[in-house]
């Protein structure tokens, strides 16, 4: 008897079970009402409008002795404006207090100590980074590429904007979790699995259809969660100051990117992070056949992962380093403060070109992985 080849009415049938989900669609819809609360006031907080146009007065100015004299003339020796009518400098003396540090006398700064302060703290996350000779002359040459003083621009809408993209991954990953879980486990529950292994195309064809399937759903929900907060930003706040150094709004980072391009990268990051997410979730499901137990997993495991990130010693420096990559802990606007690298094949890397590229031969190798666990039970149902 020939065989027919119905893939793409298997992938069609896949994605209807997804999006038939009532739990996943409930799911879905919150956090799609969430992508316009999070642009409303992940940028707002709360300041209105006005007032944030106020903050942006100073933007395009040089932060030399000249903008710094102006700004130690409306503060107090702390670094407090102290007139309402100045509150644009206010985003200015958080920037400062990064370098100089907080709680100390200010009044006395200027352009020569604020730039000195500001390589001090980077020597010394070299030694708590441990980085090597090689590490130290990457960074070294990065910095001379900087031009200083820098120019200013208000962070108020990039720092919210960068922000609530990071948190798109914990977002995803609840989405996920409810979604995909049952990927593998449903048919095993109902015990309409042996119907399935012995139809024509019971075989790869269906595992890979629900695998596209799922991959397909997450692709399209983490692109609409992030064009709709991207959009609701740029619309209600516009976005000004992407074309800024990344140094206004973490002042000690020595990578030569703009507010825009570090935005970039975090949206890639949690596109890829979230396709690693949905292939471990189905891989998850392939192996346990239970629903509930690959959304524990999948969700405690995200966290535990986070904990292990942040808690592995820096001076285990390799292991620290891999933990480092996963998206709980790489996927955040501070990867712009990572300093150890990765040397492969003589050439360094920076922490979010590996991790970009582990997601997607990690998620390869779950999915290869996953079709011989699929097969195996399979044989052993038989």
């Amino acid at each position: 008897m020939k065989k027919n080849r119905c893939f793409g009415a298997l992938y069609k049938f896949e994605l209807l079970k997804i999006l038939k989900n009532k739990v996943a669609v409930i799911a879905f819809l919150i956090f799609f009402i969430f992508g316009f609360v999070q642009g409303e006031f992940e940028v707002r907080g709360n300041i209105d409008p006005d007032t944030l146009k106020e903050h942006m007065t100073l933007d395009g100015r040089i932060l030399d002795d000249q903008l710094l004299g102006e700004w130690v003339a409306v503060t107090d020796e702390y670094g407090e404006v102290t007139d309402e009518k100045n509150i644009a400098y206010e985003t200015l003396t958080e920037w400062i207090k990064d370098i100089a540090g907080y709680g100390v006398v200010l009044e006395d700064i200027n352009e020569s100590r604020l730039y000195e302060e500001r390589l001090k703290i980077i020597d010394e996350a070299y030694a708590d980074s441990y980085l090597d000779e090689g590490e130290i002359e990457y960074w070294k040459a990065q910095e001379e590429t900087l031009e200083k003083p820098f120019v200013w621009k208000d962070s108020f809408i990039s720092f919210g904007l960068q922000n609530g993209v990071s948190n798109t991954i914990i977002i995803m990953m609840l989405v996920i979790s409810v979604s995909l879980s049952t990927s593998f486990s449903a048919e095993t529950q109902r015990k309409t699995d042996p119907m399935i292994r012995a139809s024509i195309n019971g075989g790869k064809e269906t595992y890979f259809a629900k695998i596209l399937a799922g991959t397909t759903y997450s692709f399209v929900t983490v692109i609409l969660y992030l064009g709709i907060f991207v959009g609701y930003v740029a619309i209600k706040w516009g976005l000004s100051g992407m074309d800024a150094l990344e140094q206004v709004i973490y002042p000690c980072t020595q990578m030569k990117l703009t507010v825009g391009e570090t935005t970039f990268i975090l949206i890639l990051l949690t596109v890829l992070g979230s396709l690693l997410l949905s292939t471990a979730t189905m891989f998850v499901s392939c192996l346990l056949r239970n629903g509930m137990g690959t959304m524990g997993i999948i969700v405690g495991g995200y966290f535990g992962l986070f904990a292990l990130g942040t808690s592995v010693p820096m001076h285990m420096k390799t292991l620290s380093k891999i933990c480092c990559l996963l998206p709980p802990t790489q996927i955040s606007p501070r990867l712009v403060y990572e300093f150890r690298l990765f040397k492969i094949a003589g050439h360094y890397f920076r922490s979010y070109q590996v991790a970009g590229a582990s997601y997607v031969i990690i998620s390869a190798a779950l999915l290869v992985i996953g079709y011989f666990l699929y097969k195996r039970y399979e044989i052993k149902s038989n």
